[in-house]
């Protein structure tokens, strides 16, 4: 998604997204809100590496584009989809089923 299209979802002008990219200017709670829902991510999504500054350290740039689009498409699936997917996931990764 482009910094245009985004700025279109979220009703401001690109330039106010270049600001909010490069931390010129702080974003509202309600604006990031408007963010996440363009995105299709959670809001708790842009606050992950706060959380976890090692584990972000070893994530790359690739790395975090693939979560961001797999979270995109997760979101899309049913319930019952997300259980399958979560299941095939575990199994593959080794992960013990929750």
């Amino acid at each position: 998604m482009t910094q245009t299209e985004l700025a279109e979802l979220i009703d401001v002008r690109f330039q106010q997204v270049q600001k909010y990219e490069n931390g010129q200017n702080r974003v509202a709670a309600s604006r990031l809100w408007k963010i996440a829902e363009a995105l299709r991510v959670p809001v708790n999504f842009f606050f992950e590496e706060v959380d976890a500054p090692d584990r972000a350290e070893n994530v790359s740039a690739l790395d975090k584009r693939r979560m961001r689009e797999l979270v995109g498409l997760f979101s899309e699936l049913t319930e019952p989809q997300q259980t399958a997917v979560m299941s095939f996931l575990r199994s593959v990764a080794g992960s013990p089923a929750e």
